[in-house]
């Protein structure tokens, strides 16, 4: 028995040493798409990031007013204002703010309803968008006009103002429990679970290929079992998938700082991580074998394997974090596995969890993968 699997195990490796292009794919791939997704996703998900709202001002008004308010609006830090008088046709620009002439006099009036600050949005800015940036320059306003009048009064400004405006009394409260995720904590195992799943591709291929050929029925007749023959084909592939690991977090640790992005913290439990990986290799080679049972052509498989690791991903948090979702969607995710390896691994890099905290994910998936992949072997054994 030992001889037959170590004999099957020389053949699969042969294999996939003649298959290199295939198993570059599997590292060159998800290795690309960490880099650009985390680095792109830096600013978004970064815990002291905000909306930074790019627009340009012009100031028609000579009032020293008019200078002080521009100064206190550039101070802002939810606008990165540009001097234009040109209306906001091209470049970046969301809106165009303008300082009429009459700012002062409209600033003293109490009895006017005349404005002295126009703002203009561009055409395509959503009604949210336009509402969150009325809401900011309104603010910085405000901000303005407590201190002004404060001076009026003969009053400290700095100090009437935050008596007056309470920042304090209203405060965003983070659930320290569950912090939120860094871009380089979201793209690494994302990636990594997809190109886990991704690998059904070339096993898939490599299964019908053999079967299209004979080998399953020569094998057989040597009385080389189905299960010793599928063991031995995802062994090799289990490896690959622990080799994936090290290699995404290689990158994320020492490569994507290099690059200006922020470094992956590696202080976490490595049983947890490595229960969570293998968990997940289970489901994805379970998976995979699933397909290669199912399908009954080389272009067949490849376009399953495909789609649904297209769709598993999609609804799985790895296109798309998860709490970005609406609530059905998040609800939704759970019927894609990718969803259960990822909250596992997000446990892990994220909460430092420990390998009590992932059981119930791990469960989830090696169950999966023990049952899709006992599905396969009795679908093969019946063909055979």
């Amino acid at each position: 028995m030992i001889f037959r699997l170590l004999v099957s195990l020389q053949k699969e490796w042969r294999l996939l040493r003649r298959d290199w292009h295939a198993l570059l794919v599997l590292f060159v791939m998800p290795s690309l798409f960490v880099l650009i997704m985390s680095l792109a996703l830096q600013g978004q998900f970064a815990e002291n990031a905000g909306p930074v709202l790019p627009g340009t001002i012009e100031i028609r008004s000579e009032a020293q007013e008019a200078q002080d308010f521009y100064q206190t609006l550039k101070d802002s830090a939810l606008l990165a204002l540009t001097a234009s008088d040109d209306p906001i046709n091209n470049g970046d620009a969301l809106f165009h703010i303008t300082l009429l002439e009459d700012f002062d006099q409209q600033l003293y009036d109490d009895n006017g309803d005349q404005p002295g600050v126009e703002i203009r949005f561009a055409a395509t800015l959503p009604l949210r968008d336009q509402s969150l940036i009325m809401a900011a320059i309104r603010q910085v306003f405000a901000r303005y006009h407590t201190r002004l009048i404060a001076a009026d009064m003969g009053l400290d400004p700095d100090r009437s103002s935050e008596q007056w405006m309470k920042d304090y009394f209203i405060v965003a409260v983070t659930d320290e429990g569950r912090p939120r995720p860094t871009s380089v904590q979201q793209s690494v195992p994302a990636w990594l679970i997809f190109a886990m799943f991704f690998i059904a591709i070339p096993i898939s291929t490599t299964i019908l290929q053999e079967r299209q050929q004979g080998t399953f029925m020569r094998l057989h007749t040597f009385g080389v079992s189905n299960t010793l023959v599928q063991v031995s084909r995802l062994l090799p592939y289990f490896l690959i998938n622990q080799i994936q690991l090290l290699v995404m977090l290689a990158i994320g640790r020492w490569l994507l700082p290099q690059l200006g992005g922020t470094a992956l913290s590696l202080d976490v439990s490595l049983p947890a991580l490595l229960l969570i990986s293998c968990s997940t290799s289970i489901a994805a080679l379970g998976f995979a074998s699933l397909i290669a049972a199912l399908a009954h052509s080389i272009e067949q498989a490849t376009v399953i394997s495909g789609a649904m690791n297209i769709l598993f991903a999609a609804l799985g948090g790895i296109m798309i974090p998860r709490f970005v979702m609406p609530a059905t969607m998040q609800d939704l995710a759970a019927i894609s596995p990718m969803s259960w390896a990822l909250d596992g691994f997000l446990e892990v890099l994220v909460n430092a969890g420990q390998p009590a905290d992932i059981m119930l994910p791990c469960l989830v998936l090696t169950g999966l993968g023990l049952f899709t992949g006992t599905l396969s072997i009795t679908i093969n054994r019946r063909r055979t």
